[in-house]
């Protein structure tokens, strides 16, 4: 019978998003006290994670944990406790599948009984609550993913998976509206950053681009210029009011990439409403950005908490933004807050924690947007003490986060929990610290990222993650960029000479996300990988390379 309700049950719901309760109800927070409590007073502990901005939240707790009937069988066999996905990175990423909001049952001794996805009207969670107590075996939900394989330096897919993924993209692709998706759309920066660059190569019909980018432009809000994370309709214009980070970075990347690649100034235009938005809603008087802007409770505001990855996300988005259309005050912008973060959110070892005090970490999230950032802020400048910085970070997330047994990158650096011993390995983080070992490698040449990158890109190649997840955009990504030497264009020049930093501006242009820009200047020493001997001119020049040759000089 629990069964035949959960089936029922998630046929019936929509998964969406959540945020924190100003009520009267009993919730308590994670940890191992209300697993001991459970123990002592046999009962369930129920796990409600949600996010700040999420509507479908607000609703479940002002309609079903408000319900009379819920609150008391609630209160009788069970421990609810409320977890602010946003606040911890290690939980969320362990249960985004099942939100927001995701509510997780679990017995006792910790093993997880029930995984609900989104929103439950009093109606359908009073009948799985009261099967949970007649009947409390965990629920077969199936396997996800193949098996976890050993780790090993493998930097490209077989010719059979790169074409389950491509296929099932294009199956995906919406002909009428443009984007990916046959519900509605979202803002998933690596899809169009993916879908931008094969463009450009020619290995997909551009007008597919193109129609995609003009489809997001429309869930660029009217007023406040925020970027909005969904739209529940296929033709782009149902946006919702949640503006989180993670979608201010996609638009920004998104953006500013088709502007550098088609000239065209309404692409720069939408752009630069993002930056207003970050710049007069999102930054805080005092230094850093903001997490997130939305409805909560249902009114409009300001997640004021201040996280190092929401930070690092707009910090690089910001920068890529400048290298693309020039755009000085959106460098400023990118300097400012990192200086703030560095000052603020920096570990004495190199890494970065989430919040000024965190209740679990160090996260992986924080140290590899900040490493991210860090690096897109040396390219942006050639400022050495910002590749220092990356440097310093990656390093600690070497040390800290890399699974030994598979390669990948495990969310944090302690257990969530004792019953939740071993971390999850997220897809997207793995893709994006994938790539960034991999250009950290060019940048320093220390082989030991490349070889970092290799082993990242081998569980990302694995059956773990393949067989769980089909559209994997971010995994072409990073296995073109693994596979190939990034576009090398150095400027030779002292910093002060006009006619370097002009070449060095039209370098940072150049319309691909995967370069290497450097600007060397001989009083500085040599660069910090100095595996090419330019000549001596006379006057400020740029050479575009590969390993074996470069170019003659542009002046």
């Amino acid at each position: 019978m629990k069964r035949l309700l959960f089936v029922f049950a998630w046929c019936y719901v929509v998964g969406v998003q959540a945020a924190p309760v100003k009520s009267d109800f009993p919730w308590q927070p994670w940890g191992d006290a209300v697993f001991e409590r459970a123990a002592k007073e046999n009962k369930f502990v129920l796990l409600s994670l949600q996010a700040w901005w999420c509507h479908p939240c607000h609703q479940m707790n002002t309609i079903t944990y408000d319900d009379p009937s819920v609150r008391g069988i609630l209160a009788d066999k069970f421990i609810p406790v409320f977890v602010d996905q946003d606040s911890r990175p290690d939980i969320s990423q362990r249960y985004e599948r099942w939100g927001w909001p995701a509510t997780i049952i679990f017995a006792a001794d910790g093993t997880e009984i029930v995984k609900l996805k989104g929103f439950y009207s009093p109606k359908f969670f009073i009948p799985i609550l009261q099967a949970t107590i007649e009947d409390p075996s965990p629920v077969d939900y199936g396997r996800i993913g193949g098996p976890e394989r050993a780790a090993s330096q493998i930097t490209s897919l077989t010719d059979a998976q790169r074409k389950v993924i491509v296929d099932f993209m294009n199956k995906m692709y919406d002909q009428e509206n443009g984007g990916w998706g046959r519900n509605s759309k979202f803002t998933h920066g690596p899809t169009y950053v993916y879908a931008l660059e094969q463009s450009a190569r020619g290995e997909i019909d551009e007008t597919r681009a193109r129609q995609t980018i003009d489809g997001l432009i429309g869930m660029i809000d009217a007023d406040n210029g925020g970027m909005s994370q969904i739209s529940l309709s296929m033709d782009w214009d149902r946006a919702l009011p949640e503006f989180p980070m993670f979608a201010q970075e996609a638009g920004l990347e998104t953006f500013s990439l088709a502007y550098a690649l088609w000239g065209e100034q309404r692409h720069l235009d939408a752009a630069q409403r993002i930056v207003g938005f970050l710049d007069e809603t999102m930054r805080a008087s005092d230094g850093g950005f903001y997490t997130s802007t939305g409805s909560h409770n249902f009114e409009p505001g300001v997640d004021r908490r201040r996280y190092a990855r929401e930070n690092g996300q707009a910090i690089r988005a910001l920068a890529q933004l400048h290298d693309f259309s020039g755009d000085a005050h959106a460098l400023r912008l990118a300097e400012q807050q990192a200086r703030w973060v560095l000052a603020n959110r920096r570990l004495d070892s190199g890494g970065f924690g989430h919040d000024d005090v965190d209740s679990g970490g160090p996260y992986l999230v924080d140290s590899l947007a900040m490493a991210q950032a860090l690096l897109a802020l040396y390219r942006s400048t050639a400022q050495r003490e910002w590749l220092q910085r990356a440097l310093e970070t990656g390093d600690f997330i070497a040390a800290n986060f890399i699974d030994d047994d598979t390669g990948g990158f495990l969310a944090a650096a302690r257990p969530a929990h004792r019953f939740l011993a071993k971390a999850v390995k997220h897809k997207d983080e793995n893709v994006r610290a994938t790539r960034f070992f991999n250009l950290l490698h060019y940048y320093s040449g220390d082989q030991r990222y490349r070889e970092i990158a290799r082993g990242s890109m081998g569980y990302l190649t694995s059956d773990h993650v393949l067989d769980a997840y089909w559209f994997l955009p971010g995994v072409l990504q990073a296995e073109f960029e693994l596979t190939r030497e990034p576009t090398h264009i150095t400027v030779v020049g002292a910093k002060d000479d006009p006619a370097a930093a002009e070449l060095f501006r039209s370098a940072l242009a150049y319309p691909t996300v995967y370069k290497r820009v450097e600007w060397w200047d001989k009083r500085e020493g040599p660069l910090p990988h100095d595996n090419v001997t330019y000549p001596s001119l006379d006057r400020a020049a740029a050479f575009a390379c590969s390993a074996s040759v470069c170019s003659t000089p542009v002046f």
